[in-house]
């Protein structure tokens, strides 16, 4: 589903794109990193990184932007279930200490929509707090 969704959802959108449209997958910090038993997960999100390189490259002639947003674990509403113990395990490896907040992905995602980022396509963002970047 990670991978089937936005392939499938870009392929309906192309039709409608116009040029100089910006398109941003959601991918994850986990597609390069060696997270024990989240292989087929990171794999999912490799290939999304892997597309919009691809993407990118084939959709430039009309000037449609492709990038994606990596986040790191995420303070959502899932998250609000998992046991402190694991809670702290999971934020351990990121520098700034904490998970994201929603709203720090979403503006990740809003300026590489924006025409703030207009030459810039084909870059996988990491908004992880340094968890895969140190």
């Amino acid at each position: 589903m990670n991978v089937r969704a936005q392939i499938f959802g870009l392929q309906k959108a192309l039709g409608l794109l116009q040029e100089g449209a910006a398109v941003v997958l959601m991918g994850s910090v986990a597609s390069s990193l060696g997270i024990a038993n989240y292989g087929t997960y990171a794999a999912t999100k490799a290939a999304l990184r892997s597309y919009a390189r691809t993407w990118s490259a084939e959709l430039a002639p009309r000037g449609i932007r492709i990038n994606v947003v990596a986040p790191g674990p995420t303070d959502t509403e899932m998250m609000e279930r998992v046991p402190d113990e694991m809670r702290r395990s999971i934020v351990a490896p990121i520098l700034l200490g904490r998970m994201a907040r929603p709203a720090e992905v979403a503006s990740a995602t809003l300026f590489l929509l924006s025409d703030e980022s207009s030459f810039i396509t084909g870059v996988e963002l990491c908004v992880d707090g340094g968890m895969g970047q140190v």
